[in-house]
């Protein structure tokens, strides 16, 4: 493949959530979240061990080291750093994520800090419905404050929020669990602005104290094509990609709302309650980089798109993975996402093209069943070519097409589980030994595409 045109300091490594992969679920002064209570679905599990990050650290990192990694972006738990999430802080807390981030730092790897991955505190959501209410705003005010003064001096990059664009369509994991469907759907545009306010509350808190930081943008990034060249369906997928994506983008990056979202609200009578100095704070307060995850691509239709899309805000972000058509022209996972490297391309394409800000990849993988073999690996070549074929169409997007990207995260540097408690769906370059019901050892062996993504790493992306 063609010499590498990622630049110099290009950020390599890999994502993960707290709630995925610490466990220790209630040690060292830790409050629950909406994930301790989570119900088990049969055949899965709680996230009570999680992979044990929480005590296995240092083993892990030295191994994210052994691998090169430059850059492990992490969530903190707001309930492990406040337990009721707005009372007092836990200063055993903050010690484990200081010396996470000071073993990160000894091994060269730079911290980027996630403040939000859907792990409401519990009380917030039993006392205020968790987003719905502007105490939740004031309570992540604390809890940012908090990180920031014992954390910011040894963090150059963080991110508000995990795929902020999809947080207040989260239902369950936005803290909404005691309503129903048609009542958090009323209250979206209002989650919304909420969780927009407070991705400005960290911007400010650390740019006030550390200007040099850097602080991003992220969204969940889904490429929508038409089914068809009927003018209908592009019609369609030019919505939902405005809806889905830039209706949250723009207001990072330009500090206020796009028309068609504002449009959408009078249409629908759902406008925001804002409080004065809201929009003054957004606009002032923008972010220095945009991050995305992304897995896959979709088609749609003009008649799914009017149906499925996120414009009039009364539907839930789920909805638009219901009732697509597949693409015939690509393949998918075992777990029926389709495997398109070229979106990615036109991802980022998309996205600089309207924003001119650098662009951070924060999550991409594939996940896959897997087994150890009788000689204690797993040979991923799937994993090695799809990821390879992924950063190749990152590397024409920076070479051809003037992309400034900063960096590429995997998800994730080692097994954990998924967000549904899935420990069968397996993402990582090193395999964790406990499946959904057996937590057997815990041991971590390195896969194939462990010594693959080293050498990726080490010749910045030239030898894939």
């Amino acid at each position: 493949m063609a010499k590498t045109a990622f630049q110099e300091g290009f950020l390599w490594g890999s994502s993960a959530s707290a709630h995925q992969m610490e466990g220790a679920w209630s040690a060292g002064g830790k409050g629950p979240s909406v994930y301790d209570i989570m119900p088990v679905q049969e055949g899965r599990s709680d996230f009570s061990t999680a992979i044990d990050f929480y005590h296995r650290y240092k083993e892990d990192i030295a191994l994210f080291a052994e691998m090169g990694m430059k850059c492990f972006r992490f969530s903190i738990s707001w309930s492990r750093v406040i337990p009721d999430g707005e009372g007092d802080v836990n200063e055993q807390g903050l010690d484990f994520y200081e010396n996470v981030i000071d073993e990160l730092l000894s091994h060269g790897i730079e911290p980027m800090i996630c403040m939000y991955h859907y792990d409401m505190p519990l009380d917030l959501q039993d006392k205020y419905k968790g987003w719905i209410s502007r105490k939740t705003v004031d309570a992540f005010e604390t809890y940012v404050q908090a990180v920031v003064e014992r954390l910011g001096h040894k963090v150059k990059y963080w991110l508000p929020f995990s795929q902020q664009n999809a947080s207040a369509f989260a239902g369950f994991l936005a803290g909404t669990a005691h309503l129903d469907e048609a009542a958090i759907n009323k209250q979206i545009p209002q989650m919304q602005h909420h969780i927009h306010i407070a991705s400005s509350i960290l911007v400010k808190a650390v740019k006030a104290k550390y200007p040099g930081a850097k602080v991003g943008g992220m969204i969940h990034y889904i490429p929508f094509y038409p089914a068809t060249c009927k003018p209908e369906d592009v019609l369609a997928a030019q919505k939902l990609t405005e809806a889905l994506h830039f209706h949250t983008s723009d207001v990072m990056v330009h500090g206020h709302y796009p028309a068609g979202l504002t449009a959408a609200w009078e249409k629908a009578k759902t406008h925001p309650v804002m409080e004065e100095g809201d929009m003054e704070l957004l606009a002032a307060h923008t972010v220095d980089f945009l991050a995305f995850s992304y897995y896959y691509t979709m088609l749609v239709t003009g008649d799914e798109g009017v149906k499925s899309s996120p414009s009039c805000l009364l539907q839930r972000f789920s909805s638009i993975l219901k009732g697509m058509e597949q693409n015939p022209y690509l393949e998918t996972t075992e777990w029926g996402w389709t495997i398109d490297p070229t979106g990615l391309r036109n991802a980022m394409l998309s996205m600089y093209s309207r924003y001119r800000l650098p662009l951070f990849l924060a999550e991409c993988g594939i996940g896959v069943k897997e087994k150890l073999n009788v000689g204690q690996t797993v040979e991923d070549d799937y994993r090695i070519g799809y990821l390879a074929s992924h950063i190749e169409q990152a590397r024409l997007a920076v070479q051809e097409d003037g992309v400034d990207c900063m960096g590429f995260l995997s998800w994730g540097p080692l097994d954990m589980l998924s967000s549904q408690g899935q420990m069968s769906k397996r993402y990582g370059f090193i395999y964790v030994d406990r499946d959904e019901t057996n937590l057997r050892d815990l041991r971590r062996y390195k896969k194939k595409s462990f010594e693959w993504y080293r050498e990726v790493i080490r010749t910045n992306g030239e030898h894939l």
